[in-house]
């Protein structure tokens, strides 16, 4: 036994930025064709006024009235997120208060490759009776952590939350969640200067910083070993995948992974260039909307793969119910 996915939802900003904005509007030193031809990127949603407990919410009950469950029929939350709007209470809690639920409730901070973790940790808890319905959120305020006055990596970034409901079900056909450790390629300081009298050094507050070329080389070494190990050990071919589900953090990376794994472009669906990189939430995201459209259908074997900070990376291989 695995799981299922039973409904998903989505939070999204009410501000979409374009690129021509963040020239027009932020004074940014650069342009729409220097942000898309290395990016793939023409838009992102940014938070104006919302927190990301109040997109979470949104895309919980979303998840919950497609699902045709409350808040009581939930076992477990999981949030995939690298900073809630608070340090404690954490945005699982902080959901589960706004669905009236009385589960266990917590944060996972896996980075980019979060919602693949907490996939993992909720197959376990289904696959050994611990809970039954198990609601998954990812949210993700990257605008709080970007440096926008830095076209390198500002144009990156949207924010956003996706939630997904799982039960008891037998999609998961592969799933593994590991890192690599390397904690210096990407890294946010957290902001947790405190004013202890006898610390001897407070760290600052600092945006995010990173190495473009190595995430681009790790990246794309992921996901090519990543789809031979999940192959070998499912006894499926690339041709037998209908859809590969990638962390949507580059098109550069994505296009790149098209022509190492030698399969047509239309079993990558992307939704990159009017999200941005929203860094857990991508691919619940893009699964979301790729349901909204019609293109999910039973029977479909989908590959998902992230990579994020840490560093950390997750793969999935699952037949769609």
């Amino acid at each position: 036994m695995s799981l299922k996915v039973l409904s998903t939802g989505v939070g999204l900003p009410q501000r979409f930025i374009t690129n021509d904005d963040l020239v027009e509007v932020m004074g940014l030193d650069t342009s729409d064709e220097w942000i898309y031809s290395r990016t793939g990127i023409k838009g992102r949603y940014v938070c104006q006024e919302e927190t990301l407990a109040e997109l979470s919410i949104t895309a919980a009950r979303q998840a919950l009235d497609e699902a045709e469950l409350t808040g009581a029929d939930i076992d477990y939350i999981l949030c995939s997120t690298i900073a809630a709007d608070t340090k404690s209470p954490s945005l699982a809690c902080t959901v589960a208060e706004a669905i009236d639920a009385s589960c266990g409730a917590v944060d996972l901070n896996g980075a980019c490759t979060g919602f693949i973790y907490d996939l993992d940790v909720a197959n376990a808890l289904i696959a050994t009776g611990r809970a039954k319905n198990i609601l998954i959120v990812a949210a993700e305020k990257m605008s709080a952590h970007a440096d926008w006055t830095d076209r390198r990596t500002c144009v990156l970034f949207g924010d956003g939350a996706a939630a997904v409901v799982v039960t008891a079900g037998n999609m998961i056909k592969y799933i593994n969640v590991a890192s690599k450790p390397d904690t210096e390629v990407i890294r946010i300081q957290a902001d947790m200067a405190g004013n202890n009298p006898i610390a001897r050094d407070m760290p600052a507050a600092g945006f995010v910083h990173m190495d473009g070329q190595k995430v681009f080389k790790y990246a794309v070494n992921i996901i090519e070993n990543e789809v031979k190990s999940a192959l070998e050990k499912t006894g499926l071919t690339p041709d037998d995948i209908d859809l590969y589900l990638l962390h949507q953090a580059n098109l550069r990376i994505i296009d790149f992974a098209i022509s190492r794994l030698k399969q047509p472009k239309d079993k990558f669906p992307t939704n990159i260039d009017h999200t941005g990189n929203t860094s857990s939430v991508s691919i619940p995201l893009l699964l979301h909307e790729l349901r909204q459209a019609g293109q999910i259908k039973a029977g479909q074997k989908m590959f998902l793969c992230a990579f994020g900070a840490g560093m950390t990376y997750g793969t999935c291989v699952w037949e769609w119910e």
